[in-house]
C-alpha cells in the first residue's frame, strides 16, 4: 500500500477516529525506531564479540617481517 493511497483513507477517516490513528502511527513509529536501533546496537556490538584490531602499515609487509622473524 502506497502513502497517498494511506492518506487518502486517513483523509477520509471519521474525526472521531483521528485520535485513534493517532496513537496506531505512533506505535508503528515507535517500533521502527526500536528495530533501527536495535539494528545499529547489533552492528556496533559484533567487534565485542569477534575482536577487532587497527593495524597501522601494510599487513603484508608485517608479515614478511614476522615470517624472517621466525627463519
Amino acid at each position: 500500500m502506497s502513502y497517498e493511497t494511506v492518506l487518502e483513507q486517513i483523509k477520509a477517516a471519521p474525526t472521531e477516529c483521528l485520535d485513534e490513528i493517532s496513537q496506531i502511527i505512533s506505535y508503528v513509529v515507535f517500533r521502527h525506531e526500536k528495530k533501527s536501533a536495535d539494528t545499529e546496537k547489533k552492528q556496533k556490538t559484533l567487534a565485542e564479540f569477534f575482536g577487532a584490531m587497527n593495524i597501522d602499515g601494510n599487513p603484508l609487509e608485517i608479515q614478511k617481517e614476522m615470517r624472517s622473524e621466525w627463519n
